[in-house]
């Protein structure tokens, strides 16, 4: 496996236990304990947390070393400002500009996250809840692939993953809502599909503004 390889395995790795909680906000990164854990080099380490950094989800802490970026009610009405700015825009741009081809990447990404939706109506695993939370950012990152930005797709991935953080530490769920979330994601899909923006704008808005009013615990 090359070094690009390894590197980008354990990246994915230490972000997903940061998403879902196994980091803890605020928890020290120590490079030796992390070598233990990930079975990597202290270079390979050092490159991916500066890229976790670049993420917004590690911070250097002065020459103590990295950690883990905390939490707060305050980051998380920020985030879910970003996400809107940027998932409305993209879905506006996405509905005039797209093609058959963006098309068929929504109807793709829904076909997949519409069927572990499914599956997890009856059954409840780790390995199922990442792979929805893949399917579910595919998805969202699908309907608005058409905007003509690079930089806005990386900027989206970016703050639709550290929303996902807020979520699941904060909230305390993984952000799979039953068929209140299968029925929000079908009725985005329709309606980007026909083409009404008012409506799929709409949609979109209320189904990221969900989080936001529920209450913690």
């Amino acid at each position: 496996m090359s070094s690009s390889t390894v590197a980008e395995t354990v990246y994915n790795e230490i972000r997903d236990d940061i998403l879902y909680g196994e980091l803890q906000p605020g928890v020290k990164l120590k490079l030796e304990a992390l070598r233990e854990r990930y079975n990597a080099g202290v270079n390979t380490l050092r490159e991916v947390l500066n890229r976790l950094v670049a993420s917004g989800f590690v911070f250097v802490e002065g020459q103590k070393g990295f950690r883990v970026v905390e939490t707060s009610p305050s980051n998380f009405k920020e985030l879910t400002s970003m996400r809107l700015l940027l998932e409305c825009e993209g879905l506006a741009a996405s509905i005039k500009q797209g093609d058959v081809e963006w098309e068929a990447r929504v109807a793709g990404a829904h076909h997949k996250l519409s069927a572990v939706e499914k599956q997890m109506l009856s059954e409840e695993s780790r390995e199922l809840t990442v792979r929805w939370s893949q399917y579910d950012r595919e998805f969202h990152q699908a309907l608005i692939s058409a905007c003509g930005s690079d930089l806005h797709m990386r900027l989206h991935r970016e703050i639709f993953d550290q929303f996902r953080r807020y979520v699941v530490i904060e909230l305390k769920t993984h952000g799979f809502r039953a068929h209140d979330i299968i029925d929000e994601h079908r009725a985005i899909y329709d309606l980007a599909l026909a083409r009404d923006l008012d409506g799929a704008i709409a949609k979109l808005t209320d189904h990221i503004e969900t989080y936001r009013r529920r209450p913690q615990d």
